[in-house]
């Protein structure tokens, strides 16, 4: 029977040791840490976070049915006006001297001062409300429900307020023009003309 042989530990240097016995040395710490960091900061460089899988909820704010921040311009109701004129209408809420001074010769005059004065009732639910119909000056009689206006003023501040009373008041096609008054002159929809309206069916 052959003797068992044992390997002894040598006595020889780390490296000479290594390379005697076949065998790769592992770095020192400090090296090994440093490689760990490096991989560290390249997975997070190369794998997106978590977040960037997951659906982002945004709180909006919801808008109404009949939203005052739509955007409409005078060619919207040029098409609009060309389709059914008579059913729609450019509703001119500045006050009677502005009126008088210049105004859009199919618009109707309905000032805020007048629209917003006054008290009609809800038939619905019996409760009244401040504001008064608008008026169709070719009829003299109120502007039915369903008809489409397009509010404008001097700047665009009381033709969103003036929306936001006929809204109240069950009109439902309703909308503010973008547009300035003397942008609306520009955009040459129609005659230019001055002087008051002595009645509303006054054409």
């Amino acid at each position: 029977m052959q003797p068992v042989q044992f390997d002894v530990p040598s006595t020889t240097s780390p490296e000479q040791n290594s390379i005697h016995h076949n065998k790769i040395s592992c770095p020192p710490l400090s090296t090994c840490s440093s490689i760990m960091k490096i991989f560290s900061v390249l997975f997070l460089l190369v794998i997106p976070p978590s977040s960037a899988f997951t659906p982002s909820f945004a709180h909006t704010k919801k808008k109404s049915k009949h939203s005052t921040s739509a955007i409409f311009n005078a060619a919207d109701f040029k098409v609009a006006y060309d389709l059914n004129p008579r059913n729609t209408f450019l509703l001119d809420i500045r006050e009677p001297d502005e009126w008088a001074e210049a105004h859009l010769s199919i618009a109707t005059p309905n000032p805020l001062t007048v629209l917003s004065s006054g008290k009609w009732m809800d038939t619905t639910t019996g409760k009244y409300y401040p504001g008064t119909f608008p008026i169709d000056r070719f009829t003299g009689v109120s502007i039915v429900k369903n008809a489409k206006i397009y509010v404008h003023c001097k700047m665009g501040d009381r033709a969103k307020e003036g929306v936001e009373m006929l809204e109240q008041m069950g009109y439902s096609e309703v909308v503010a023009l973008t547009e300035t008054f003397d942008e609306l002159v520009a955009a040459q929809l129609c005659d230019i003309i001055s002087g008051e309206v002595q009645s509303l069916t006054d054409g």
